[in-house]
């Protein structure tokens, strides 16, 4: 009895598997259907082409069509234009306060911009009259120094004429009569001043050059070539010192501040 009621029960749980897999398999299938048929494409409806013969009784006038007046075709709505959100009175402040600070930064630029070009244009205005005043300073700089170039050359060339002149003034005086009677009175007064050496010999001959001053003050002596000894050397230097202030021309032009003569006392 037990082997047949677990017989009985084996058969049972095998039927009842049975039964679950057929019933997932039609769920599984159903499903599998429908999506087949949802993805597929539906066919166009088919025309089906009606063949027909028009029979016209000339007997009979037809009458008139009435023709079908079209409805009036009812006009579309409108379509409501939700209206434009306000902005409300703190932005619209925030806005106008922002639009009149550009405004002023830009009116602010543009005032820093003219007043640079002002600026600009009146260093350019000054530059061009300093330049202007520099160059008139030049050209009058220019023509003092070239008037002053001017009279110095022409001072210069009239003290050359004058000083020729006079040279040559002096030089006709000096090569004079009146330049050697000049010199033979101040070679008499040296003699007539002179003291005679002990060792002087006779034909003394010496060459004597004296430095003088305008009046005939003698400020120098000095003896050249000379015959005589040492003591005769100075005795001559002595002789012109007591014979100075010398003798002045009567000529101004014959008076040298250098005179150079011959002493011979014994002629």
């Amino acid at each position: 009895m037990n082997t047949a009621r677990r017989s009985g029960s084996s058969a049972w749980r095998l039927q009842a598997v049975l039964l679950s897999i057929l019933f997932h398999a039609a769920v599984l299938g159903a499903l599998g259907w429908g999506w087949w048929r949802y993805r597929s494409p539906k066919p166009a409806p088919r025309q089906l082409a009606i063949e027909a013969t028009v029979v016209i009784d000339r007997t009979t006038t037809p009458a008139p069509a009435e023709t079908a007046s079209p409805a009036p075709a009812q006009a579309a709505p409108a379509p409501v234009v939700p209206p434009p959100p306000q902005p409300d009175a703190q932005a619209q402040r925030r806005e106008q306060q922002l639009r009149t600070e550009h405004e002023r930064e830009l009116q602010r630029a543009a005032d820093e911009r003219a007043e640079h070009e002002r600026v600009l244009r009146e260093q350019r205005e000054q530059a061009a009259i300093e330049a202007q005043h520099r160059e008139q300073e030049a050209t009058a700089r220019k023509a003092a120094e070239d008037a002053q170039r001017a009279r110095d050359k022409a001072r210069r060339e009239s003290e050359l004429r004058a000083q020729l002149a006079e040279e040559e003034r002096i030089n006709a005086a000096r090569g004079s009569a009146a330049a050697t009677e000049w010199l033979a009175l101040i070679r008499d007064r040296v003699t007539r001043a002179w003291i005679r050496p002990p060792s002087a010999r006779p034909g003394v001959n010496c060459e004597v050059l004296v430095t003088q001053v305008p009046g005939g003050e003698v400020t120098g002596v000095e003896i050249g070539s000379c015959n005589g000894d040492a003591a005769v050397r100075e005795s001559i230097k002595a002789a012109v010192l007591r014979a100075s202030p010398l003798p002045t021309p009567s000529n101004p032009d014959l008076f040298d501040r250098s005179l150079k003569f011959n002493f011979h006392p014994d002629e």
